[in-house]
């Protein structure tokens, strides 16, 4: 205290979650996260405009300006290779998420062997992902101002860490059910995190982004397991 009065310093463990996200997720996810806050904040600077003498809007108004256009105009100079490839790499993570999701409750209904299920599906996903990958090359070469190298290898890294944490359930779990818990949990985290990831880059609903990406993974498992259950049913083949 000095003179009577507290004086207080910055959070330091608030700096330090700043600082981790940055590292972790980048400047643009770090500052829209941060402009999330802001937006709060210009909402009572707004209610406090209407009720404010008329000789302290002019000055209340420069604030709110200050608050949203020159950030908006800071954020749109900042330029991250991962935002500008965040479209292969949201490719790579659905397509991950719904073939592989799909694959593998269709070999878990098919198949009792967990090892087996496990290896067949990371066969698989291994070979989706450097499809996935030369497409989003192919793609790539007919624009001008993105580099096809770039763009196959974020769609494809990403495919390929969906395919592993996935299939990763079958090697850890001799249970099959068990197994296919888990990789449902891994499911969710994963579609919960990029949808959070996109719905602040882009602005847009978490429990739209979310939704949609859960509805077509889980969908897509559906109807794999029917075909393989009825496969096991038609053939009598238990592996």
């Amino acid at each position: 205290r000095v003179s009577g009065k507290t004086t207080s310093g910055p959070n330091a463990l608030r700096i330090f979650w700043i600082i981790l996200i940055r590292r972790i997720f980048g400047l643009t996810f770090t500052i829209k996260l941060l402009e999330k806050h802001e937006r709060t904040i210009i909402q009572h600077y707004n209610m406090y405009l209407r009720a404010a003498p008329e000789e302290l809007k002019p000055q209340i108004r420069a604030l709110i300006d200050e608050e949203t256009i020159h950030e908006r105009e800071m954020i749109e100079h900042i330029k991250e290779e991962t935002v500008v490839f965040m479209g292969n790499i949201i490719l790579g993570v659905n397509d991950g998420l719904i073939e592989l999701t799909g694959a593998l409750v269709g070999f878990a209904s098919a198949f009792t062997n967990n090892a087996l299920i496990g290896f067949t599906g990371l066969i698989v996903g291994v070979s989706a992902s450097l499809s996935m990958a030369a497409s989003a090359y192919m793609q790539a070469r007919q624009e001008e101002e993105r580099s096809p190298r770039k763009a196959a290898g974020y769609t494809g890294v990403a495919y390929i860490i969906v395919v592993l944490l996935l299939v990763s359930a079958f090697f850890i779990f001799d249970d099959t059910i068990h197994a296919l818990l888990v990789m449902l949990g891994i499911v969710c985290l994963i579609i919960a995190l990029t949808s959070y990831y996109v719905s602040v880059i882009f602005e847009r609903s978490f429990r739209a982004q979310f939704g949609e990406m859960f509805l077509f993974s889980v969908g897509v498992a559906a109807i794999s397991f029917t075909i393989g259950t009825i496969f096991r049913l038609m053939t009598g083949v238990m592996v």
